[in-house]
C-alpha cells in the first residue's frame, strides 16, 4: 500500500496498530514496510527526523522505529524531543542503528528509547519485537490506576480476536447494583474499596474455577469484564457472587447491616431506602447464537444486564434467560 493510499483512507486503517518508521535510507524503509505493513499494523514513513517529529506530534502512533544516523537532526534528538512532549511521551521508540558500540546503545537508551536494534537486523526479530511491544503498551496504557486490571482498549481487542476464531465463548459484564447510594453515604474513596474488592472476587474466582487463557479487565467505575468459556460461565458467575455477598456488608457501618439497607437519596433528591449493594452479572454466549462483534456483544450484555437489575439480590443471567 502506498503512502498517499494510507493517508487518503484513513477509515480503513482505524482498526491497525500504527508504526511511524523515521529512516532517511528509502531502502531500509522499503524492506521495513515489507516486513510488517499488513492486515494488523500499517507503516507511517517519515524520511527525516524533522519530518518524523511533526509526523509523530500531529498524530500520535502506536509504536516508533527510529534510525539514529540521519542528516540534521539525528535519532538521538528525535529522541529527545518525542520524549519531552505530552503527546509522545509514552509512545514505545525502537532505534534502528548501524552503530554496535556499547556506549551508543546506553546513550540512546538515556534518551528515552526503550530498544535498540542493530543493522542488518533479522525481519521475523523485528516483528516478534514490535508486537512485544505494542502488546506491552497496551496492557500499560489501559491499565486501571485503580484495581490494575486492563482496560477498554484491550478489552475489546480480546473480544474481537475470541468473536473471530469462532471458538466457544462467554462474555460476562459485571457491575454493581445499589453502588451510588452506598458512594453517596460514604464518599468515593470507601466506593473504591468496594471496587477494588470486587476486583478480587473477580480475579479469586477466575483462578479457582477458568483456566489459564480467561480473562479480566476492567471497564471504568464498577464495570467489569470476564472472558471464558461457556462450560465455565455459570460457575465463574455464582463464585463472584458468593464472595462478593460474603464481604460486602462488612464495607457498611453496623446499623446499616442490621437493617439491609441505608437512606439515600434518587437523582430528584427524594429519599428511599437502598439496600446493601449486589452484583450483577449479564452473560452472552456464541453457543445459541453467532457472535459477529464486539459491539453485538455489548448489546445484548446491555439488555440482559436490565433484566438482572430488574431483581434484588446479586444474581446472573444468560441473555434473556434468569438462572
Amino acid at each position: 500500500m502506498s503512502q498517499s493510499a494510507v493517508e487518503q483512507s484513513p477509515a480503513a486503517e482505524d482498526n491497525k496498530r500504527r508504526i511511524l518508521l523515521i529512516d532517511d535510507d528509502p531502502v531500509v524503509r522499503q524492506i521495513v514496510v515489507r516486513a510488517l505493513d499488513g492486515p494488523t499494523l500499517q507503516v507511517i514513513e517519515a524520511a527525516s527526523g524533522q519530518e518524523g517529529l511533526a509526523k509523530a506530534i500531529a498524530n500520535p502512533p502506536h509504536l516508533i522505529l527510529l534510525d539514529v544516523m540521519m542528516p540534521g537532526m539525528d535519532g538521538y534528538e528525535v529522541c529527545q524531543h518525542l520524549r519531552q512532549n505530552s503527546m509522545t511521551v509514552n509512545v514505545p521508540i525502537m532505534m534502528l542503528t548501524a552503530l554496535d558500540q556499547i556506549d551508543s546503545k546506553v546513550y540512546g537508551l538515556r534518551t528515552g528509547a526503550d530498544d535498540y536494534m542493530i543493522k542488518p537486523f533479522d525481519l521475523r526479530e523485528l516483528r516478534m519485537r514490535v508486537e512485544a511491544h505494542l502488546r506491552r503498551s497496551l496492557r500499560d496504557l489501559s491499565a486501571s490506576p485503580l484495581t490494575g486490571l486492563p482496560g477498554n482498549p484491550l478489552i475489546e481487542q480480546i473480544v474481537a480476536e475470541r468473536i473471530e476464531t469462532r471458538e466457544p465463548l462467554v462474555v460476562l459484564y459485571i457491575d454493581l447494583t445499589n453502588f451510588k447510594g452506598f458512594n453517596d453515604e460514604y464518599g468515593w474513596l470507601k466506593g473504591d474499596q468496594v471496587i477494588k474488592f470486587l476486583a478480587h472476587a473477580l480475579g479469586d474466582s477466575v483462578v479457582a474455577i477458568g483456566s489459564p487463557t480467561d480473562f479480566v479487565g476492567h471497564i471504568g467505575g464498577d464495570d467489569f469484564v470476564v472472558i471464558s468459556t461457556p462450560d465455565r460461565a455459570a460457575k465463574i458467575a455464582q463464585a463472584v457472587i458468593d464472595r462478593f455477598d460474603a464481604g460486602i456488608p462488612e464495607f457498611y457501618s453496623a446499623e446499616a447491616r442490621a437493617r439491609g439497607y441505608i437512606i439515600a437519596r434518587d437523582r430528584r433528591g427524594r429519599s428511599f431506602r437502598a439496600p446493601i449493594a449486589s452484583v450483577a452479572i449479564a452473560i452472552v454466549t456464541n453457543t445459541e447464537r453467532a457472535l459477529e462483534h464486539r459491539q453485538q456483544v455489548a448489546a445484548l450484555a446491555a439488555e440482559v444486564k436490565q433484566h438482572v437489575k430488574s431483581h434484588p439480590g446479586s444474581r446472573f443471567a444468560f441473555d434473556r434467560r434468569i438462572k
